[in-house]
This record gives C-alpha cells, structure tokens and sequence, in this order.
C-alpha cells in the first residue's frame, strides 16, 4: 500500500475541512434566502416589529425573531411565529427549509392556500398554521410527511374533501381540523397501518358526512375525540368500545341514531356530549365511568324512565336531559345537577 508524507495527510486534512465550511455556509444560505423570499411574501400590522428588524442578511441567520437552528449544522430547525399579527401568504420556498422540525405560524392573518411544497419537510413534526384565514384545499402531498407528530389547521377556511393523507402518518399524536368548511366523508385511513399513537382528533364545526368510519376506533391511545357540528349520519359501530382511554367525547349536533352498548365498558370518560342527534331507545346510562362529570343527552328521541342507577355516578355535576320523551323522578338526581 503507497504511503504519503505527512505534509500531504495535512493538505488532505485541510481541504476536507474547507469543503465541509464551504458546504455548511451554502446549506445555511439556502436557508436565509428560503426564509428571506418567505418575508417578502408577508407584512405585519406592528411597525415596531423585531421580525421586521431582525430578519435581514445583516443579522446571523440563528439570532433571526423565531428561527431556532441546531448547534451542529447550524441548520433551521424550527420557525416559530406565532401571534405576531402577521399578514401574506404562506410561500412555497418554506419547502427549502430541509431540516425543518416544527413550523407555527398559528394566530397571524394569513390568506391564500396551503403550499404543496411544505411536504419536502420531510423531517417536520410538528405543523401548526391553525387560527388564520388560509382557504382552498389540503394537499394529497402532505402524505409524505410521515414524521409528522402534530397537524393542526383548525380555524381557517380550508374547503374540500379531506384527502386520503393518513396511511403513512403513523406518528401522529394530534390531528385538528376544526371550524373550516371541510365536507365528504372523513377518509376511512385515520388510524390506517399503526397509527396507534393518535391522543386528539378534532373535525368539529365542518361539513363532514357520511358514517364515522369504524377504522377510527383502532385508535386505542385516544383521549379527545371531537366530531360536533358536521353531518355524519348512521349507527356508531360498537368499536368505540375499544377506546378505553377515552375521556372527552362530543359529537352533538349530528344525524347519528344509533349508540352501542359498548360505549358503556369506556370507565375513562369524564365529559360526554350527544345533545341534538336522533338518538332514540333508552336513555344510556354510563354505568362504568365513575370520573364522569359531565353528560349531554338533550335535544335527541331517548324514551322510558330515567333509569335509577344514574345516581351511582358519584361524579356527575351536569346532568342534562331536555327535550326527549323520558319520566320519572328527578328528585333522585339531586346529587348530580
């Protein structure tokens, strides 16, 4: 094996040593002008503003008003710019920030539509862009983000049918949707694969229809399940017994007609709303969830006596039944109103 002098081994040494400065410096280029055209796509209302200030090639790119960037690399890691009354669009060239882990641009005034292009974030977490005025349609792209631990989008006016984006999401601990102008039926791949590890799911305030699909309750980490104010129609399948972590339930304000019993083997639930659906038969009585406090069952079909065994709910604080078919003597209920 040929041999070199030393003096070589250090020149070696030296330009690899440039060559990774060099790399470095262009991987930290590209971000500052990512987030530069970023800034040019957006205003905020406050003048006086140090994302206004800070944000210029002046400044290290890591000092910037909500960039964080790892020790290493030197690479943006995270962009946090939430409540800063910020007004625009959101710009495709956000997509260029490879080693993104969480983006928040939550609370600002931001219009126009989501950017495909987001889904070259291919080691984003965490994605919150909830509580502004972004419309059209989500991207199918987004599949590809399958590191993805939180989507949070609720509180814009995103339209359209939900795309089939879940499959590859088997991180997902926490999905909102909430208060848009989503409609269809949801997409049967929520808690597709191994999702297992979903704890919320909020696609409340929309125009969802169809049945809750039954792949849902694979969910089995489940703790907030939030399905109020859509259309969804049909029997709830007698999975939902399967989510035994459950604490909040609220689907009221549906077409749903049917409840199964196994609803009842939940003993984790504390909060419970069915108000303004077509549930009809007995009242249910939650039997085994001796945390429950709270129990919404007004403005539905349910009939017969109020059963005894509700005052065993030694929990209970709220109680309300108008606006159904029931007898009986509420004075038995007073330890629970």
């Amino acid at each position: 094996m040929a041999t070199f002098p030393s003096h070589y081994s250090l020149i070696i040494l030296f330009i690899s040593i440039n060559l990774f400065t060099l790399t470095s410096s262009t991987n930290s280029t590209t971000d500052q002008d990512a987030l530069l055209n970023f800034k040019n796509f957006i205003k905020s209302s406050n003048p006086n503003s140090t994302f206004i200030t800070s944000w210029s090639p002046n400044t290290p790119l890591c000092n910037w008003t909500g960039v964080s960037c790892s020790a290493t690399h030197h690479r943006v890691t995270a962009l946090n710019l939430s409540n800063l009354a910020l007004r625009g669009s959101l710009a495709p060239h956000l997509g260029n920030l490879t080693f993104l882990l969480s983006l928040d641009v939550s609370s600002n005034n931001f219009t126009g539509a989501l950017p495909s292009e987001l889904s070259k974030l291919r080691h984003l977490k965490a994605l919150n862009v909830g509580s502004n005025d972004l419309a059209g349609e989500i991207p199918p792209a987004f599949g590809a983000l399958s590191q993805l631990r939180q989507l949070l989008l609720g509180n814009n006016r995103f339209a359209g049918r939900i795309p089939h984006i879940f499959n590859n999401m088997s991180l997902l601990v926490e999905i909102d949707m909430s208060v848009n102008d989503l409609s269809g039926s949801l997409p049967d791949d929520i808690c597709g694969g191994d999702a297992a590890e979903l704890r919320r799911i909020d696609f409340s305030k929309n125009r969802l229809s169809g049945e809750i699909p039954a792949r849902m309750y694979k969910c089995v980490k489940l703790e907030r399940l939030s399905l109020s104010v859509n259309g969804f129609s049909g029997k709830i399948a007698t999975g939902i017994g399967n989510l035994t972590m459950l604490r909040f339930l609220s689907i009221y304000s549906n077409n749903l007609e049917g409840l199964p019993s196994s609803i009842f083997n939940i003993s984790s639930l504390e909060y419970v709303d069915l108000v303004n659906n077509s549930l009809s038969g007995s009242m249910p009585v939650f039997y085994n969830s001796p945390n429950l406090k709270e129990l919404y069952l007004n403005d539905n079909n349910f009939t017969g006596s109020i059963p005894e065994e509700i005052g065993s709910l030694t929990s209970l604080k709220i109680l309300v039944l108008s606006n159904n078919d029931l007898t009986g003597n509420i004075s038995m209920l007073a330890q629970c109103i």
